[in-house]
């Protein structure tokens, strides 16, 4: 579901800038308690990002998982869920929790490029293992250095 937002630019620029596709599914049955979706409405399999349908803002499911993708170090961006969990990790919660809060700062600034509502994305910090573990200032410097250097392609 697009809610109001640039869904149809944002889903061919996530294609282009990354070279990935994106499809659309129904979560049925157990299909969100198994891989790569488990707990998320969510999943990247390593080459697919997989937005389940479930009348959230598929915008902001896309928008999130390409930021992802954009922060990951590129050994792992061919990994299931970046290598970040749910499923396989070798991430530490100090590297996973400052990619998380990254990520979430990359999704902020981009946002607004594809009409997407700042009450639409989650706080920063919601889904890291310990906030001891951020540093935010070289989260916020990181996310300012992708966001320059993926701005020039967005429509």
């Amino acid at each position: 579901m697009p809610c109001g937002t640039r869904w149809a630019e944002l889903r061919k620029w996530a294609c282009i800038s990354t070279g990935k596709g994106v499809s659309l599914v129904t979560l049925t049955g157990t299909a969100q308690g198994n891989a790569p979706f488990f707990a998320q409405p969510v999943g990247y399999d390593g080459r697919t990002f997989m937005i389940g349908f479930d009348h959230g803002c598929d915008t902001e499911k896309l928008l999130h998982d390409v930021c992802h993708w954009l922060v990951a170090p590129k050994e792992r961006r061919g990994r299931m869920n970046f290598g970040l969990g749910p499923g396989p990790t070798t991430v530490s919660d100090h590297e996973s929790d400052n990619e998380e809060v990254t990520v979430m700062l990359l999704e902020g600034l981009l946002a607004p490029l594809f009409k997407l509502s700042p009450d639409k994305i989650a706080k920063p910090d919601y889904n890291v293992a310990d906030k001891r573990n951020l540093d935010w200032d070289a989260c916020a410097a990181r996310a300012e250095a992708i966001f320059e250097s993926v701005r020039p392609s967005v429509p």
